[in-house]
Order: C-alpha cells, then structure tokens, then sequence
C-alpha cells in the first residue's frame, strides 16, 4: 500500500458507496501484453497510443508505454482499496457509536419511566389515606351512612404485579439482618429467640453490630456496579473476538491470492525453463550464469510462498486459540501434537540411542578380545 497523498477526484469520495472500485487484472492477461492492450474504463487516465507503423518507435517503446499505463493504473486501484476500505471502518464506527447512544437513551428513558411510575405509586398510597378518615365520618353510630354521603375520589386498583412487590417488601422487612460479622464470614446470621445475639456472636462471647439502611443500599450498589462491569468486561472480549474473526478472514483472502500469484509465477518460471530447453535442443548456445539464474528462480519462488504461508497459517492459528472460546467453527490449520505423542517418541529415541551405545561398546570388547588374542599367538 502506498502512502502517496490521494488526489482531488478520490477525496471528494465522502462514502464508501461513492468510490469506483477496480478489478485486479493479473501479470499474465493478455490486456497487459502490446499485442492485446486494452485500456481499463474505470481508470480515467489517457491511454497510450501505439503506432505501429511509425519507424521512431520499435517494440521496446510500445512495451514503455503499456507498462508505465499498468504501472500507474495498479497505484490507483491500491489508493482507491486503502481509500474504501478506511471509509468504510469509520461507518461501521459510526453504526457503533450511534447503537451505544440510543442503548443509553434507552436506559435513561426507562430510568425516568420508573421513576414516574414510583411518584404515582407514593401518590395512590397517600390518596387512600386521606380517603379512610373521611369514611369513617361519614358513617353513622350503626354504621349507617345517613343522607346522601359525599362522593369519594375512587383509587385505581393495584395490579397483581403491584401487590406482589408489595407483600415481597414487607417479608424483606420482616426478615431479621444479618450482623456484620456473619456477612464478613459469609455464614447465615441464625437469631436466638429471647436473646438479641445470634449463634455466631455468642460463641465468640460479643454483641451483635447490624448494618444501617445506607450501608446495605451501598452494599446493593456495589454489587450492581460490579455486575455491569463483568457484563461490559464481557461485551468487550466479544468485540474483540468479532474483529480477529474478522483479521482471520482477511488472511485467508489474502493467503488465496498469494498462492494464485505463486501460481503465475511458476508458470511463467516454467515456459521459461521450456523456452531454454528448446534452444539446447535447436544448439543455441546460453550463457552459464542465464540458465542458473532461470533454474534457481523457480526455487525461490517456491521458497518464498512457503515462507508466506507459514507466516499466515501461524497467525491464523493462533488468532483461533484466542478465539476458540466463542465456538464461531474457524478451522485450526496446522494440527496440533499432543504432549503424550512428543513424550513418546523421545523416549523411543532415548532407548535406539541407548542400543546403539551398547552395540558400539560390545564391538569395542571384541575388538580388544581379538588383539589380545594375536598378541598371545605371537
């Protein structure tokens, strides 16, 4: 990727809708070639003119000419790549960014309906307050209205949900609080009855000592507090799995278009090769320093797209050992040892080791029996 500044006609691209996105064309396509040139229509670039017929220009002008066009076309199709691809990181970052504002609105929003709805709740209960007095003066000794009795602001009745919380309140409050020393040792706080000390406390021979209200709805916030940072601690190893999911699939792509450069190039070493062939076979004479020169470079093209594949195949690997705990089914591509399989075969080659020691040191005993031997005939 080149770091040339981009011109005026790629800057005006504000979207990544808006950018003219170019084909890849091979090395090997008989649009590169003079013979097959044919201008790209996406590159607005003025296309070289090939005269033929004109005796100032010979084949290697014509071949200048097609290649500094493909050469300049290439740069360009690179600079407007680099150029989507950024726009389009920053619309997804602004789709995020927009989803976590309207998550906080959300929240805030619900916040302020629960709040409302608590006003109106307090508000209910103090209207049935004010509402029994007045009943009671209305009634008569007998328990009788007498007359025409004032009309009475009728309350809405509670829904079932309404009740429940409030029967689940009043149990809460019911309950006894655990003492500050069964909540530090995390034991249950078992009361005595007619005694004001729990179990745990008499046995260590103190009072009890409870936490005010302040200090539980601290406690209660604490806890809540910590529950949302595990669930955003959470939310964020999910992200970034997503994006080395993602890293993952760009090496793939780009490992599938090493090797089909790989595969280019071979053949193009290849035709070579042949193309030498058949001159030895015709008597042309070649220099040495060619023909090793053309033998050793499909090695290194070998060489060099094993290389790049090892490379990919160990970032991928391990990109999916981050990930494996997601379950997204990314494959592993180099498959693994297990520890028991390399423990046994050094061990098995310990003892050929060991045996091939022993059969050397029995050969040396032969050989010094056989010496003293000679030495005795003698």
């Amino acid at each position: 990727m080149t770091n040339a500044p981009l011109p005026a006609h790629m800057l005006a691209w504000k979207a990544s809708s808006d950018v003219i996105r170019m084909e890849e064309i091979p090395v090997g396509d008989l649009t590169r070639t003079v013979q097959g040139f044919a201008p790209d229509k996406n590159f607005n670039a003025p296309a070289p003119k090939l005269a033929f017929d004109d005796p100032y220009e010979d084949d290697e002008d014509h071949l200048n000419k097609v290649n500094k066009y493909w050469k300049a076309r290439d740069k360009e199709r690179m600079q407007r790549e680099a150029h989507y691809k950024e726009l389009l990181d920053a619309e997804v970052k602004a789709a995020e960014w927009r989803k976590a504002e309207e998550n906080v609105r959300a929240k805030e929003k619900a916040k302020e309906e629960a709040a409302a709805w608590e006003k109106e709740k307090e508000k209910g209960l103090e209207k049935e307050k004010t509402v029994e007095p007045v009943k009671e003066k209305e009634a008569g000794p007998s328990g009788v209205n007498k007359g025409k009795a004032r009309e009475v602001p009728k309350t809405p009745k509670k829904s079932q949900t309404e009740v429940r919380s409030e029967s689940e309140e009043d149990e809460d409050e019911d309950k006894p609080q655990s003492c500050i020393y069964c909540v530090k040792k995390k034991i249950p706080c078992v009361p005595q009855t007619g005694k004001k000390v729990c179990v745990a406390c008499k046995k260590r021979k103190m009072k009890c000592e409870f936490f005010d209200k302040t200090a539980w709805a601290v406690m209660d916030g604490s806890k809540q507090v910590v529950d949302t940072v595990q669930e955003l601690a959470g939310l964020g190893r999910h992200r970034e799995a997503g994006q080395l999911e993602v890293i993952w699939h760009d090496h793939q792509r780009f490992m599938m278009e090493v090797e089909t450069w790989a595969t280019v190039d071979l053949s193009a070493a290849d035709a070579r090769v042949l193309q030498l062939l058949e001159w030895k076979s015709k008597g042309i004479e070649i220099p040495e320093d060619l023909e090793a020169r053309i033998h050793a470079e499909r090695g290194v093209i070998q060489c060099t797209l094993n290389e790049q594949l090892e490379d990919l195949t160990m970032r991928m690997d391990s990109i999916q050992k981050r990930t494996a705990w997601t379950k997204n089914g990314l494959p592993r591509l180099t498959p693994e040892v297990p520890p028991a399989a390399m423990q046994g075969t050094k061990r098995k080659g310990d003892n050929e080791g060991d045996r091939v020691e022993g059969s050397k040191k029995k050969k040396k005993k032969k050989v010094v029996e056989t010496e003293d031997e000679e030495s005795t005939m003698r």
